[in-house]
């Protein structure tokens, strides 16, 4: 939910603007269909997906119940290689890709939707603030040693052998 997101933040020194404004970064890439399909599927779709795009969504990702994992979808269906703010525009529209995306309108708090709707009507705003948050975001110190790691693959923990 929209307060864990928050929290995460807030944690790494991130206010919550900072996670609108990186967030925004979704404007390009693709994400793997096995990273949102629990948004598509079930006895009951994420009802904060616009109709639409929840069945142009099922189509990409399914191969006739199955879902097809490794399907990539567009993280901005409308401007995908172009850095701007139809990301936002998106959102607004029920067109998030990921379900953290859509939580900052859909059932966000009054600061994450305020800030949507501000970048929206304000690209340049967007990319003087996204500038800053990067630079704060790239400060942040990582864990290392026997606090943390830098993973060589980040979606494993790397392993150590004693030989």
């Amino acid at each position: 939910d929209i307060s864990t997101l928050i929290s995460m933040f807030k944690d790494v020194g991130l206010t919550e603007k900072d996670m609108v404004t990186l967030s925004g970064a979704h404007t390009i890439g693709k994400a793997r269909c096995a990273t949102f399909s629990s948004r598509l599927m079930g006895v009951q779709p994420d009802s904060t997906i616009q109709t639409e795009y929840l069945t142009s969504l099922q189509q990409l990702c399914t191969q006739g119940f199955v879902i097809n994992n490794n399907t990539l979808a567009a993280l901005d269906l409308e401007t995908p290689v172009t850095f701007d703010n139809q990301y936002y525009v998106n959102l607004r529209s029920g067109e998030g890709l990921l379900k953290s995306d859509q939580l900052l309108y859909s059932k966000g708090s009054e600061t994450t939707r305020e800030l949507v709707e501000f970048y929206i009507q304000n690209q340049p705003a967007f990319f003087e603030n996204f500038k800053t948050s990067m630079i704060k975001m790239g400060n942040i110190q990582p864990l290392t040693g026997t606090s943390g790691e830098i993973r060589r693959n980040c979606k494993f923990i790397n392993s150590y052998s004693s030989a």
